[in-house]
């Protein structure tokens, strides 16, 4: 009969076997981001931020990125869509500040599921475009079954000069995620726990440029699982737009260095 060893790692379905901890990065070789970034109102944003942190500023980030050649999907890629908020924590062990995620929308099982499990990411399901690229402007939009509900649009980037961009090749993007295993059966947690995961972008360009971010309100019927996510951000006003980003580069996920905050 199948039996765990405390000594191996493992993911569902678990009774296939597991496999030897390696303390690597993953390495996501070519990626292209698109970051936006609005001040809103704090009360409404701290809704949604548990109470051990700390909001730093009333301010929504939302990130779109386009991965390629990634070392642990055997050079697969994906798409994926970040909103969070910086935030800080202050415990008896660590003290961190770093982006606070609220959702990650990705179109591909494989990333959604490492990413919700082990480091506590709450990723879902969307469908996210490519990026269309038509002269000086960037845009993609996401979906759910054909219902749009997030269009993303970049345009007149300025890149950064040589001299500047080499003195910042490498830009912390670390991130905290809370992870959440819901008792079965009946209502609380087996597990309930924040998570700090340090991630970096090698850069290679970085633009500056003008942003806007358009929510759209779906109903229950569009999106059953999702509608009230999409409805609290898009309940959150964009009271100011701050320059908007395009950067590429390489992404590394430092999941060696991964922990949970205490």
């Amino acid at each position: 009969m199948f039996k765990f060893d405390e000594n191996q790692c493992y993911r569902m379905p678990a009774h296939f076997g597991g496999y030897d901890y390696v303390a690597v990065g993953a390495r996501y070789h070519d990626t292209v981001t698109l970051a936006f970034s609005y001040t809103t109102e704090k009360t409404l944003l701290e809704a949604y931020i548990p109470e051990v942190f700390e909001l730093v500023r009333p301010e929504v980030n939302i990130a779109f990125s386009q991965c390629r050649k990634i070392d642990w999907m055997a050079g697969s890629f994906y798409n994926l869509v970040q909103v969070s908020a910086p935030v800080r924590f202050n415990g008896k062990r660590d003290n961190v500040e770093a982006e606070y995620v609220l959702v990650i929308w990705e179109n591909k099982t494989t990333p959604i599921l490492t990413g919700r499990e082990e480091t506590g990411f709450p990723k879902i399901f969307a469908d996210i475009e490519d990026l269309h690229i038509f002269s000086d402007n960037y845009f993609t939009n996401v979906s759910f079954e054909g219902n749009t509900f997030l269009r993303l649009h970049f345009s007149d980037g300025v890149p950064l000069p040589e001299q500047e961009l080499a003195g910042m090749k490498v830009l912390p993007m670390d991130g905290i995620g809370w992870r959440y295993i819901p008792k079965v059966g009946g209502p609380g947690a087996d597990l309930s726990q924040p998570i700090y995961f340090p991630q970096e972008c090698e850069l290679s360009g970085l633009w500056t440029g003008k942003g806007a971010v358009q929510w759209n309100e779906l109903s229950w019927q569009q999106n059953p699982r999702q509608a009230h996510i999409i409805k609290a951000l898009a309940g959150l006003p964009i009271l100011g737009m701050r320059p908007a980003r395009m950067l590429a580069g390489a992404i590394v996920l430092n999941s060696s260095m991964a922990r949970v905050l205490e």
